[in-house]
């Protein structure tokens, strides 16, 4: 069972966690002034700062779940270039390829238990990092690496 942290990986090397970022930020854009009137009958309210940009900007840094994606996709973006060689073409094979293990096994000219540890050893390297950006439903999953 492929568990949450190869969800991730999965999503960020075939750019849906990009995409998911970007379609968001506008929903939060598009919906910020969406809110209901709840002055029936009265007046203009008063002392109503309305400054269209800064409010996006606001509902953007309270959103939990934009927070949580912009976070995973910087902890990736900070540690995948640090990766081996090797381990960056393994990832790149797997999870935005969707190639096998026994693909990329062929490919690296190694056995298949090779390339599953330097995709685990990399897994558990962002591992801790990424722990804080999961819904705690999911945290059971991450205590240990799969080996999928």
């Amino acid at each position: 069972m492929a568990d949450v942290l190869d969800k991730v990986l999965s999503d960020y090397f075939t750019g849906r966690l990009e995409a998911n970022i970007k379609l968001r930020k506008m929903e939060i854009q598009y919906n910020v002034n969406r809110t209901p009137d709840e002055n029936i009958g009265g007046g203009r309210k008063q002392n109503d700062y309305n400054n269209p940009v800064e409010l996006r900007m606001i509902k953007e840094q309270q959103d939990d779940q934009l927070q949580n994606w912009t976070l995973q996709k910087n902890i990736i973006d900070m540690f995948y270039p640090t990766a081996v060689d090797y381990q960056q073409r393994v990832l790149k094979a797997r999870y935005g390829m969707r190639k096998s293990w026994v693909e990329i096994a062929l490919d690296e000219h190694v056995d298949v238990r090779t390339v599953i540890r330097w995709r685990d050893d990399f897994k558990s390297g962002i591992e801790g990092h990424l722990m804080s950006t999961f819904p705690m439903s999911f945290s059971y999953q991450l205590g240990g690496v799969n080996a999928v």
